[in-house]
C-alpha cells in the first residue's frame, strides 16, 4: 500500500485561523441599565459603589461587550469608569452591544498580530468558522499585504487568491 502524502502540509502554506486565536478568549457582557435611576440615567455616587460590587472575577481574561440594553443616554465619564474597573482583569473591553462583540474582538486580534511571522509567507486565511462582518478581514488584508508574498481565502484545498506580491 502506498504511503498517504499531505500535500497541502507539503506546499509550504500557512493557514491563518482568525476564529482560532478568538475562540481562546472568553466573552463576557456588562449591561449598564440595571444601575440606572429610573431606568433613566446614571447618578455617579451609586454608579461608582455598584463598579465597585462588581464581582471582577466572572470577567478575567475575558472580552467583554460594555452595553447599555435600556433607552438611555450614558455619559463618557459611566463608559470610562467601568472600563477603568474592567482594564485590570479583562482581556479587552469593547462599547458594543454583545452580539457585535466578536468582530470587534476579531478586529482587535488582527491589529496585534506579530505579522513578522508571515513575511514572504504564502498566506491561507481560513475560511470556516464565525461570521463577524467583513471589517476583520477587510483590517488582516490591510496589515499583511505589505509583507507576504500571497494571500488566499479559504481552505488549503479550495482557496480564491486575493494578493500575490508583484515579481521584481
Amino acid at each position: 500500500m502506498d504511503e498517504l502524502i499531505n500535500r497541502v502540509e507539503q506546499s509550504g502554506l500557512v493557514q491563518l485561523d482568525l476564529s482560532r486565536l478568538a475562540a481562546a478568549i472568553p466573552q463576557a457582557d456588562l449591561d449598564l441599565a440595571p444601575v440606572l435611576w429610573q431606568g433613566l440615567a446614571l447618578r455617579e455616587k451609586e454608579y461608582r459603589a455598584w463598579l465597585k460590587e462588581l464581582d471582577l472575577a466572572s470577567f478575567d481574561g475575558c472580552a467583554v461587550a460594555l452595553h447599555c440594553s435600556a433607552e438611555a443616554t450614558i455619559p463618557a465619564w459611566a463608559w470610562m469608569l467601568a472600563t477603568a474597573a474592567l482594564s485590570p482583569v479583562a482581556h479587552s473591553v469593547h462599547g458594543c452591544a454583545p452580539q457585535d462583540l466578536g468582530g470587534l474582538l476579531l478586529l482587535s486580534i488582527v491589529e496585534k498580530l506579530d505579522l513578522e511571522i508571515y513575511r514572504d509567507a504564502r498566506v491561507v486565511v481560513k475560511g470556516c468558522g464565525p461570521h463577524t462582518g467583513p471589517a476583520p478581514l477587510m483590517r488582516l488584508i490591510e496589515r499583511l499585504r505589505p509583507v507576504v508574498k500571497s494571500l488566499m481565502f479559504g481552505e488549503p484545498c479550495s482557496t480564491v487568491p486575493i494578493y500575490k506580491r508583484p515579481r521584481s
